[in-house]
């Protein structure tokens, strides 16, 4: 059961297969992906705020024997979410963040929501926070994303889908590296975020 439900939070199960089937077919997804870096007041780099947004196909399997009726819809996504944040903290986020070459440290999500556009997608929106904000003063921060199942691509259409604070903005650049190949669970991207 536990393997089930990490997968279809994980956002891996399609509607009417088992996990099963769906490792086997090697179903594969792409998640539009845009981040924004937090800064304290010093601007100093405290975490990164995620969305995600699914498709009209993955969004309707997630959604399939939920409530959705209009009086239990803001509780049945908000259940939808603890469950998926809660297996998606034993996969770290999908995200890695290094500084340095050093992977940092986060701390378990705790800021989330998940919501039904207008268009019928979902999307999740998440803080991951640093356990220990980071003065970026001559540094580059490089984020990855990556599905250790390797059903899940998650893409950044270009490098405006990643934006940041005012004092974060005025000392650092952004540059998205595609990667012209790549295995699966490994991040077809590399953000990185060279700070002055």
């Amino acid at each position: 059961m536990r393997i089930l439900n990490l997968l279809k939070f994980s956002l891996v199960l399609f509607a009417g297969l088992s996990g099963q089937e769906v490792l086997a077919h090697g179903f594969h997804y792409n998640l539009d992906v845009s981040s924004q870096l937090q800064e304290d007041s010093t601007g100093k780099l405290t975490g990164v705020r995620i969305n995600w947004f699914y498709d009209t196909e993955v969004s309707k399997s997630l959604l399939a024997g939920e409530d959705m009726a209009a009086d239990k819809q803001a509780q049945t996504l908000q259940e939808i979410a603890q469950r998926a944040i809660a297996d998606l903290g034993t996969l770290h986020y999908f995200t890695n963040l290094s500084l340095g070459g050093q992977t940092l440290a986060t701390l378990p999500v705790t800021d989330y929501h998940l919501d039904l556009l207008p268009d019928g997608h979902l999307n999740l929106n998440f803080v991951l926070p640093l356990k220990v904000p980071q003065d970026m003063t001559g540094k580059r921060l490089d984020i990855s994303m990556s599905d250790s199942s390797g059903s899940a691509i998650l893409i950044f259409e270009n490098a405006s889908r990643i934006s940041m604070g005012e004092k974060l903005a005025a000392a650092c650049a952004v540059t998205l590296e595609e990667k012209a190949q790549y295995a699966d669970a490994e991040a077809p991207q590399i953000v990185h975020l060279q700070c002055r």
